[in-house]
């Protein structure tokens, strides 16, 4: 052998035993170098496995045929060394190997050791890092460095400690380590991602006009993810979120589910059965054994029996806030058991759900608030589409509202609506009901008089009859034959705050019935279709509706009040138009400026009024000018001590685009806009002070632009919202008609430069 073959063996040791086993080598087989070679490619130069493949060699008394080296050798290492390699005392170094991967004192580092060993025999390419893992593989010349990546350091590796060898390992350590706290807390932290991402995109779609969007089914399908973690974290069969209602005396399940996966509609009175025991007391019931035996079990055992099921042991805990208030309950039943072991939950089980009630307190306060940005959203959504075209009714102020309570019944899936007016002259409630003409009722008297009365919302949930107050109701049933099961009553507030009537949606109907309507025939017995009831998120959306309604009511009311007192007995326009035309003449009776004076006072009082509305440092409106294609407003001139008028051009800059698309466009970077719609009509030192801006395009029903009303630094950090617009599109109906006169009436003195 030349020199240069053994300075290359020398790396697997420098004895001269080493020395020796290559000159056996060499004497008894003439194709020495092709062996050497072979071993080398089994053995990717690993020391000792070198040592021993020769020494195998040297000891078998068959040596190889000129020609069939290869074969002999592969034969050689799978008899002498892949079948035997765990019992084979000199194959040592594979069994060390295999025990310091798979036993170590931490049984979490073996289990990691063996997920990334995985992924090297998985993938194509692996790319050499600083990662714990791969550099404590690399010590144990498992995997070696080639290039920038790494692989599994030799072929002998490869066909002992193969894929299915590193998944039944991975398994047995599964099995007896339990699932990764730190990782489930990742997919926690992931799924609450997910769910505000989800969040934004369903917001997106409902402002974009999809109003086919199910908010139920993105809540579920999160909260079904977090149950079935919980579920895997401790071994549970089965595991059920209970949420507590407002009113604190009902838990109701959210993601239980049946053998085929579809959810159950599961509810538990406060203190009843052992979920409800759990809500009371704040305490964690575990029963290892025997669940019916004990007395709080009766729910349990109904469920089981409807629903085909054993449960053999339970665990349930509490999940508190800050204050120590309920939020919720998680039920875990029958713990899967392992090796034998049939004890129900363990003490270790409780302390890994203790490490992830955090995170599931978070997710179920960011599935609630979620539910309740998409309800607004879907709210608005809803109004937009009812008072879209308003022009095909005429304006009819009785149409209008019969739209927008029939937009929140469908909403908020109710099975009726009902809108209560508040008579000044007979200081009662009034309301007309199909087939039964007017009804009364006295301030005070039933759940609609009594939120008259304290002028608060009332949620009056399944069974109404159940409540004291019932009795008013029961009487209009009993005439009506109509079994009233669930009420939502608000307040209706015109937006100055004057009351102007009472909103009712009346019986919540349930998911899964429709298309089944109320039979007269059944009262007074109850459909199960009406067994739910209305909730805090059902109220916050009713009362985007009631803003709305609150604002054409007033309009109603002052349209028949100017009607009554003007002898022109003509439209609310008219008679505002002759109300400033006359103030023009009293306060200059010989020329326009007057009238401008009048003008300028009633839009400055609009102003104020928006800015009281929504706290902001401008606001201006400007009207357009359709025959001259301009925008204008009228400002104070401090030094002549009258207002004088400023315009623009509605052809250039931002403003087309406002007109065109007819929506609000909101800005947090409004000192950056270098826009005559943006600047026009502010001093140097407001435009220095300048943060963010609300340009609101009102429209009148024939989609012709009549004015845009601009408003400029709202006073919150995170500038103007989707709120404010909503605030804005429910001020537009009152505001539409008085810019539509100012709009008419005006007589400019001629063009003005802005």
């Amino acid at each position: 052998m030349s020199t240069d073959s053994f300075s290359t063996l020398s790396q697997f040791g420098s004895d001269s035993a080493d020395i020796d086993l290559t000159e056996q080598l060499m004497s008894q087989s003439q194709n020495y170098k092709k062996l050497l070679g072979l071993v080398l490619e089994w053995t990717g130069r690993e020391p000792l496995l070198t040592q021993i493949l020769f020494k195998m060699m040297l000891d078998t008394d068959r040596p190889p045929i000129a020609g069939e080296e290869a074969a002999w050798v592969d034969e050689l290492m799978r008899s002498r060394i892949l079948k035997a390699w765990e019992s084979e005392p000199q194959l040592k170094p594979l069994q060390m190997l295999r025990d310091r991967l798979t036993s170590q004192r931490d049984k979490r580092n073996s289990l990691n050791l063996l997920r990334y060993y995985q992924k090297v025999l998985n993938e194509e390419e692996v790319f050499a890092d600083n990662s714990a893992e791969q550099k404590e593989l690399r010590l144990l010349g498992l995997i070696a460095k080639h290039r920038g990546r790494v692989k599994v350091h030799n072929r002998i590796y490869e066909e002992i400690f193969n894929p299915s060898w590193a998944q039944k390992e991975i398994k047995k350590l599964e099995s007896t380590l339990g699932p990764d706290d730190e990782e489930f807390l990742r997919a926690f932290e992931q799924l609450e991602r997910t769910l505000l991402t989800s969040q934004s995109n369903i917001i997106a779609q409902i402002e974009n006009g999809q109003d086919k969007v199910n908010a139920n089914q993105l809540i579920h399908e999160v909260l079904r993810e977090v149950t079935g973690k919980i579920g895997e974290l401790v071994g549970a069969d089965r595991t059920s979120i209970f949420l507590l209602n407002d009113e604190q005396t009902e838990l109701w399940s959210l993601v239980a589910e049946d053998a085929t996966g579809q959810l159950l509609d599961i509810r538990v009175r406060v203190g009843e059965g052992i979920a409800g025991s759990v809500a009371q007391r704040k305490q964690v019931v575990h029963i290892p054994d025997n669940v019916y035996d004990d007395p709080r079990s009766r729910l349990v055992q109904e469920s089981d029996r409807k629903y085909n099921y054993y449960t053999r042991n339970i665990l349930a805990f509490p999940i508190l806030n800050d204050d120590g208030e309920l939020v919720a309950v998680v039920q875990l039943l029958n713990k899967v058991a392992k090796s034998g072991d049939d004890a129900g939950f363990s003490h270790r089980d409780l302390e890994q759900l203790a490490k992830c009630v955090l995170p599931i307190r978070r997710i179920l306060e960011s599935c609630q608030s979620c539910y309740e940005a998409i309800k607004r959203a879907q709210a608005s959504a809803a109004l937009a589409k009812a008072t879209r075209s308003l022009d095909q009714v005429n304006l009819d102020t009785s149409m209008i509202l019969q739209r927008v309570m029939d937009a929140a019944k469908e909403l908020l899936n109710a099975d009726r609506s009902t809108l209560w007016l508040y008579d000044d002259h007979h200081g009662d409630l009034w309301t007309r009901l199909p087939g039964e003409g007017v009804i009364r009722c006295p301030v005070g008297v039933g759940f609609a008089g009594q939120v008259a009365k304290t002028r608060q919302p009332m949620v009056i949930a399944y069974d109404l009859y159940d409540d004291p107050n019932a009795e008013n109701a029961k009487r209009t049933d009993a005439q009506t034959h109509y079994r009233t099961c669930s009420l939502l009553c608000m307040p209706i507030l015109s937006p100055d705050g004057q009351f102007l009537g009472v909103s009712q949606l009346v019986n919540k109907r349930k998911t899964g019935y429709e298309g089944q309507e109320y039979q007269k025939a059944q009262y007074p017995a109850v459909p199960p279709f009406f067994k739910a009831s209305f909730d805090r998120n059902d109220r916050q959306s009713m009362q985007v509706f009631n803003e709305r309604v609150g604002a054409i009511l007033q309009f109603a009311k002052t349209h028949e009040t100017l009607k009554a007192s003007s002898h022109l007995g003509g439209e609310p326009e008219e008679v505002l138009a002759q109300a400033l035309k006359m103030l023009g003449q009293v306060v200059e009776p010989e020329g326009t400026a007057g009238q401008r004076d009048a003008l300028y006072g009633v839009l400055r009082g609009i102003c104020l009024s928006l800015r009281r509305k929504l706290p902001t440092e401008h606001c201006h409106i400007f009207l357009i000018d359709p025959e001259r294609q301009e925008l204008w407003t009228l400002v104070i001139d401090p030094k002549q001590q009258c207002s004088r008028e400023l315009r623009m051009s509605a052809r250039q800059g931002i403003t087309p685009k406002v007109l065109s698309t007819a929506d609000a466009k909101r800005s947090n970077k409004a000192g950056q806009i270098s826009d005559n719609l943006v600047r026009i009509g502010l001093r140097r030192s407001q435009l220095e002070t300048l943060r963010n801006i609300l340009l609101f395009p009102l429209i009148d029903p024939h989609a012709g632009p009549v004015a845009i009303v601009r408003l400029l630094n709202r006073n919150r950090i995170d500038g103007f919202s989707s709120a404010d617009v909503e605030v804005l599109q429910a001020i537009a109906p009152a505001l539409l008609p008085v810019c539509q006169t100012i709009q008419t009436i005006y007589q400019p003195p001629g063009l003005s430069a802005a």
